[in-house]
C-alpha cells in the first residue's frame, strides 16, 4: 500500500506529465498552422511573383472576384499593381441595342415535346478549368424572375434557390442578380438594381455602372441584354427582368476581351438562342475537378449552343441549377444554396 507521501508525488508526476502533453500538442498546432501559413505565403509569393504573368493575372482576378479573399493579391501586388492586373484583363461593355428580330420566338411550344426534342434539356459542358450544366428551355415563356418577397427589406434575409422555384411551381431555376450581402452574411435579401417580375416593378436601377444592365425578357419573349434606367425598362416593356452583368453577347456579336477578362471562378449566365430557346448555365469553382472559368469561357459556351444573346449573372457561391427536386451542379456553398434576392425560374 502506497504512502500518502508516495501518493502526492504520484498525483504531482501525473500533472507534470499532463501539462508537458498539453504543450506538445499545442507546440504541435501553433507549428503545423505556422508550416502551412508560411507554406502558402511562400506558394503565394511564386505565384505573384514568378515568371508566368497569366498565372498570376489569373489568381489575381480570381481572388478579387471572391467575397473574402480580395485582400490577398493587394497584400502581394499593392493597390498600384492590382490596377494594372484589371486593366491588363478587361470586357468591353456593349452598348448596342438588341436586334429583337433576330430571335423568332414563334418556333417555341409549350408542349413537353418529345424523346428527340424535349421542352427542358441537361447536358454537361466541359472546359480546360471548368465543368458545369446548361439548362435549356425550348419555350421561353416559362422563364421568369422570382423573387424571395414581396416587398424586399434590408434586413430580411433571402430565400434559397429550391424554396423561391417551390413558391412559383416551378420545375427548375437558377441563381439571378446580385444583392447587398451586408457583413457577408449570406442572407441576400436585398437586390442591386432593377428587378421587373411578372410585369410589376419591384425594385429600381441605380446609376452605378456595374449594374445598370438589363437582363430579362420583354412581352414578345426575346431575351434583353442592354443597359438602360428604370423609365427605359418600364417603356420597353420589360416583362421580367435583373440587373448585373456584363453583356456577352448581343446580337451575335461577342464582347472584346483583353488578356483573360476575368478569374476563373464558379459562374452563371443565361443566353438564348435564335429559334427562342433559353440557355441556363452554372460552371462549379473552386474545386479540384473544376477551378471555374473567365467571361470568355462564358461566351465560349454560350456561342457554342448557338446563344445570339447572353449575359454574365451573380457567381461565386449564388451559382446554382436546380431542376426537378435537386440540385444540377455541385457549387461551393456548404448549405447547397445560398439565400438569395431573385432566381430565374422555369415554370
Amino acid at each position: 500500500m502506497q504512502s500518502r507521501k508516495d501518493q502526492k508525488k504520484q498525483a504531482r508526476l501525473r500533472k507534470k506529465w499532463k501539462r508537458a502533453t498539453i504543450k506538445y500538442i499545442v507546440l504541435s498546432v501553433v507549428t503545423a498552422l505556422l508550416l502551412v501559413v508560411g507554406g502558402l505565403a511562400l506558394l503565394l509569393t511564386l505565384v505573384f511573383n514568378g515568371p508566368s504573368q497569366h498565372v498570376s493575372d489569373l489568381a489575381a482576378l480570381a481572388m478579387d472576384e471572391s467575397s473574402a479573399a480580395k485582400f490577398v493579391p493587394r497584400l502581394f501586388l499593392g493597390e498600384d499593381g492590382m490596377n494594372a492586373v484589371l486593366s491588363r484583363n478587361t470586357i468591353q461593355e456593349i452598348n448596342e441595342e438588341v436586334n429583337t428580330q433576330l430571335i423568332d420566338t414563334t418556333l417555341a411550344t409549350s408542349d413537353e415535346g418529345d424523346e428527340e426534342t424535349p421542352d427542358i434539356e441537361i447536358v454537361e459542358v466541359k472546359g480546360g478549368t471548368y465543368r458545369g450544366y446548361m439548362m435549356i428551355v425550348k419555350d421561353p415563356s416559362r422563364v421568369i424572375v422570382g423573387v424571395c418577397a414581396s416587398t424586399f427589406s434590408t434586413t430580411a434575409p433571402g430565400k434559397l434557390l429550391p424554396d423561391i422555384v417551390a413558391h412559383y411551381n416551378g420545375v427548375g431555376g437558377i441563381n439571378a442578380g446580385g444583392f447587398w450581402d451586408n457583413g457577408g452574411q449570406g442572407n441576400g435579401g436585398f437586390p442591386i438594381g432593377l428587378v421587373i417580375s411578372q410585369g410589376k416593378l419591384m425594385n429600381n436601377a441605380y446609376d452605378n455602372a456595374s449594374y445598370n444592365t438589363a437582363i430579362g425578357f420583354d412581352q414578345n419573349n426575346v431575351l434583353i441584354v442592354q443597359k438602360m434606367n428604370t423609365e427605359t425598362a418600364v417603356k420597353r416593356g420589360l416583362r421580367d427582368a435583373v440587373a448585373f452583368g456584363p453583356g456577352l453577347i448581343v446580337n451575335g456579336e461577342p464582347a472584346a476581351i483583353t488578356g483573360t477578362s476575368g478569374g476563373v471562378n464558379p459562374r452563371s449566365a443565361i443566353g438564348q438562342r435564335a429559334d427562342g430557346a433559353v440557355l441556363l448555365l452554372v460552371i462549379d469553382g473552386r474545386q479540384v475537378n473544376s477551378l471555374g472559368a473567365g467571361m470568355s469561357d462564358l461566351i465560349s459556351v454560350m456561342l457554342e449552343y448557338g446563344a445570339v444573346n447572353a449575359a454574365n449573372l451573380d457567381g461565386g457561391s449564388s451559382s446554382k441549377l436546380y431542376y426537378n427536386g435537386e440540385f444540377i451542379n455541385d457549387g461551393v456553398a456548404v448549405t447547397g444554396s445560398r439565400r438569395l434576392a431573385t432566381a430565374f425560374i422555369v415554370k
